[in-house]
Formats: structure tokens, C-alpha cells, sequence
């Protein structure tokens, strides 16, 4: 291995088998070679990254955000980064809740809170730690250090990736990052993904209330309007309908044009129907009207509006994006992420 790597953040609210790779940035486990040769050479990161425990002082093996040292100079600053954590994110969150929604497993990377960026690293200098957030700049020394994963999660396995849409989404990233110049689509790809970021969040802890799934919701459609704004005039309702319309489906019934979607005199997909019902439950919570229950989980519905809009996103990347959809066997439908999520979405109609 001829590149060096160095680290550039923790993610103690993760494990892996292996690396998901970006070419010039990955996210690998603590065993992997490039992170094995940086801690060979800075003993003090070895210890950092072995003194992170869970709540009960089990100890953990975080997963490490390492970049290649040639195009450092390049991500230097944190939103690259930080970008890189959203689109390795969405390429997990849609894609995993789809799965559990279709097969009633829980046991997957649901909330982006699982790729945490742990506040304190090793400093420049390889010696100290430090920590610079809005909230605080500190210098510390790693053998008083004690880090910990958040209580509220499990700890979770990197795996689940919806391969396909990491890929397109990677190309972008490094177009839009690594070129020699950025184009306003990148832009809104990016600013729209770090918005999905925050709706894909945990919307609170043991204090959950009505009111955080309405603050989610709200986060959900203004990704969807960031995602489908024509550059010149507005995003709303109609522009992610357009998006969503364009879509290369594979289930019949989420393919036809016959459901009736919100202030759409058309007849439109499922999947604008059932983001006209998420925009209607973001309206009712912004604006200060009447929360009502069902708008944020179909009354008799499979899935609720607040559980499937990750998969929604998702669809919307398939069109904005132009991701083909291949029809697979019915033998691999769980290798399948463009299907797996139209199964999911299927489950948020009303049972008859």
C-alpha cells in the first residue's frame, strides 16, 4: 500500500467488519491496515481509540474516518468531510429501515445519530487531544480521556449499503470536492443531503413527544425541496412531485398513475401521494395548526410517515440522480435496494 492515511475523526456509535471506501477517504474499522500503520506511528492514537467504552465500561472498537495524506490539503476543511459522512449515511438509513419495515427486523442502522463524529481527536502535534465545536475549544492529554458511545444507541454494524446509490453519490462527491470547479446541482445534492442528515436523527431521547416527530417531518420536506429546486424560481410541492414522477419504478403498483396526491390536479405515483400527506403533516406543524396523529402514521397504515420518509428520500435520489433500476429475480428481492424500498413504501397504504 503505497498512500499513507491519517485519521480524521471517531464514529464510537459504530462497528465494521470492513472499510466502506471513498477512494481518497473510508470509514474503516480499527484492525484495518491504514489505521493499524497510523497507530504503529502515533502511539498516542492507539491509546485514544482503545479508552472508548459504552455507558456500562464495555469496551468498544469505533470505527475511524481515515483520508489519504496526498488530498488532505483538499479536505481540510470539514464540510468535505462531513459530506462524506451524509452520503455514507443515506446510502445506509433508507435502505435499512426499508428492510426492517419489509421484514420486521428492528436490528438496523435507523437513525444517523449512529455516525456521530466524536467531539475531541488528536491534535496536530499527534501528542494531545482536542476539541473545537461551537460550544467549546480544549487541549486535554488522551490518558485522562474517557470517551464514550451515546447512551440512547446501540451500537451498530456499518453494513446495509445501498451500493448503488453510494456509488453515484461518491462520483458527486468528488466532482463536486476533488474538480476544478462546483456546479450548483452538487451543491444542492450536498446541502440537501446534510438536511436529510439531521430528519434522519433521533427526534429525541426518554422526552419524545408528538412534537419532535412534527420537527422531523418539517427537516424531511425541506431535503425533498433543497433536492428538487430548478435553481431559478421556488421548490415546493409540485417540483418533488415532478421528481418522484420520474422515477423508474418496478412495482406495478407504485409505478401507475392513479392515486390522488395533495393540491395535484394529475393523478400521480403512490410515492406523491404519500409525500403530499408528509408536506400537509409539516404545513399543520409549522404552522402552528392542530397536530393530528394520523398525519404522522396513517390511521391503519403498515408504516407511519415519520418511519418511511427515509425511503421516500431515497426515491427522490433515484430521480434525481437518474439511477437505473434493474429488474432482478424474485430470489434476490433482499439484494435489491430500488425494490426493497417500493416494498416499503407499499406498506404506508391504508389497510382496505
Amino acid at each position: 500500500m503505497n498512500s499513507t492515511w491519517s485519521p480524521a475523526a471517531i464514529l464510537p456509535n459504530l462497528s465494521a467488519k470492513k472499510a466502506v471506501e471513498g477512494e481518497v477517504v473510508a470509514f474503516a474499522p480499527c484492525d484495518d491496515p491504514r489505521v493499524l500503520a497510523f497507530c504503529a506511528a502515533h502511539p498516542k492514537f492507539k491509546e485514544l481509540i482503545s479508552r472508548f467504552t459504552n455507558a456500562f465500561n464495555v469496551p468498544l472498537k469505533p470505527v475511524v474516518q481515515i483520508v489519504r495524506d496526498d488530498v488532505m490539503p483538499k479536505l481540510a476543511l470539514v464540510e468535505p468531510l462531513a459530506s462524506f459522512r451524509d452520503l455514507v449515511a443515506l446510502s445506509v438509513i433508507p435502505y435499512a429501515r426499508s428492510l426492517g419495515i419489509v421484514y420486521g427486523n428492528g436490528h438496523h442502522i435507523s437513525y444517523s445519530n449512529s455516525f456521530w463524529l466524536y467531539p475531541w481527536m488528536l491534535g496536530q502535534d499527534n501528542e494531545h487531544i482536542v476539541a473545537l465545536t461551537p460550544a467549546i475549544q480544549s487541549v486535554h492529554v488522551v490518558e485522562k480521556f474517557h470517551g464514550q458511545s451515546s447512551p440512547e444507541l446501540s451500537i451498530m454494524k456499518l453494513t446495509d449499503l445501498d451500493e448503488p446509490l453510494f456509488e453515484a453519490l461518491l462520483r458527486r462527491w468528488k466532482r463536486h470536492y476533488l474538480g476544478k470547479r462546483q456546479r450548483w446541482e452538487d451543491r444542492a445534492l450536498f446541502r440537501s443531503l446534510n438536511m436529510a442528515a439531521q430528519a434522519a436523527q433521533l427526534p429525541a431521547g426518554v422526552d419524545a413527544t408528538l412534537y419532535d416527530l412534527g420537527r422531523i417531518i418539517s427537516l424531511w420536506v425541506s431535503a425533498f425541496e433543497i433536492l428538487a429546486h430548478p435553481r431559478i424560481g421556488k421548490s415546493g410541492l409540485h417540483e418533488v412531485y415532478s421528481l418522484l414522477d420520474q422515477v423508474p419504478y418496478l412495482e406495478r403498483s407504485v409505478a401507475q398513475r392513479r392515486c390522488v396526491a395533495y393540491k395535484s390536479k394529475a393523478r400521480r405515483v403512490f410515492p406523491c401521494r404519500l409525500y403530499g400527506k408528509l408536506y400537509q403533516a409539516r404545513c399543520d406543524f409549522l404552522h402552528g395548526n392542530a397536530i393530528r396523529k394520523d398525519r404522522l402514521s396513517f390511521t391503519g397504515a403498515e408504516a407511519g410517515l415519520f418511519w418511511v420518509a427515509p425511503s421516500l428520500y431515497r426515491l427522490a435520489l433515484t430521480g434525481f440522480l437518474e439511477l437505473s433500476t434493474v429488474q432482478e429475480p424474485p430470489t434476490s428481492f433482499h439484494h435489491d435496494p430500488q425494490r426493497m424500498i417500493e416494498r416499503a413504501i407499499l406498506r404506508a397504504r391504508k389497510r382496505k
